[in-house]
């Protein structure tokens, strides 16, 4: 008896601890929201709408503002303006990221304000109506990733490298614990290129190319022995690099997930971009999107599976 009630008091205890560590991470804030009650929409569609807004305003307040500016995602904290980049998991509430998500509802209120408007000269009578929420909400921490990728100068994992020179060959290594699709973009600050899947690829990889669990993969090699899909007839891309000035910064996202994604839109823009002797000989350039429309893309995505989505984002210089 003198066991069981022992392992009953630590029981109880860590049930305590734990429910206080919880505790520490919520944060209490508020926010508000307000518009005009117009005869097109219900005063139910307009105050769940105001809800919305406002608890949008009560986690920005909280956790900063979430703002895409070319290929990457900043916080700005509204207190001090200041703009942190961040590699962070969202939640999305009415098309808007936010880094925080709502626990408890304290307290929410409606109020109607009467105020006049002018149209076309003339006075009327106008309704708005205004949303007060306090929420108890806990800032969204992102898990770190549970796989290893990093680019090669060569189709060795022995050449690990983020430093390359111009008309180098891109590698890249890839190995999970776990079986699932992977997608690879490569970023030059105004657009994205796809390089994985390759182009030949069928269209069932289109939302991701399969792997297995603990294999090592080398990627962008013509080696037989790097071959993952015998049979298939698919020839991978050869991607060498580029830069138009002394020293070009590239943007490489490596995206896992376990399930296939959708992809977002691409553009097959080789004849724009190329000129008409490398056209005509042949080069051309992945399909791409612009670099904003992307991060809003990768964005929605980990804010629906946040445990099914993990992107690895690296960094890779080319020095002419």
């Amino acid at each position: 008896m003198q066991t069981k009630c022992y392992y009953l008091i630590v029981a109880i205890v860590l049930i305590f601890q734990s429910q206080i560590l919880y505790s520490q991470d919520l944060v209490r804030t508020t926010g508000t929201a307000q518009m005009e009650l117009t005869n097109d929409k219900s005063r139910l569609e307009v105050e769940n709408k105001l809800q919305e807004l406002a608890t949008i305003d009560a986690l920005e307040k909280a956790f900063g503002r979430v703002i895409i500016q070319g290929n990457a995602t900043y916080i700005t904290n509204l207190q001090t303006g200041q703009e942190v980049q961040t590699n962070t998991v969202f939640n999305t509430i009415a098309n808007t990221s936010v880094k925080g998500e709502v626990q408890r509802v304290v307290d929410k209120k409606f109020t109607d304000i009467e105020g006049f408007k002018t149209v076309a000269g003339k006075k009327e009578k106008v309704l708005e109506i205004r949303c007060d929420i306090e929420l108890m909400a806990r800032e969204i921490v992102t898990p770190p990733v549970n796989f290893t990728s990093f680019p090669l100068a060569c189709p060795d994992e022995k050449c690990k490298t983020t430093a390359f020179k111009n008309n180098d060959n891109l590698y890249l290594f890839f190995s999970s614990p776990g079986s699932g699709f992977i997608t690879v973009y490569l970023d030059e600050r105004t657009q994205t290129q796809c390089l994985y899947p390759y182009s030949t690829m069928p269209a069932e990889f289109e939302g991701g190319v399969p792997v297995e669990a603990d294999k090592k993969y080398i990627l962008f090699s013509e080696i037989p022995d790097f071959d993952y899909f015998p049979g298939k007839k698919i020839i991978p891309d050869i991607y060498q690099l580029y830069s138009n000035s002394s020293q070009d910064m590239n943007r490489l996202f490596i995206i896992f997930s376990k399930k296939p994604l959708n992809k977002p839109s691409l553009k097959d823009v080789s004849e724009k971009m190329l000129d008409k002797k490398e056209y005509a000989g042949g080069y051309r350039l992945p399909k791409s999107l612009n670099s904003e429309d992307f991060q809003r893309w990768l964005n929605s995505y980990r804010s629906i599976g946040r445990d099914n989505v993990q992107v690895a984002i690296v960094d890779i210089t080319i020095t002419k």
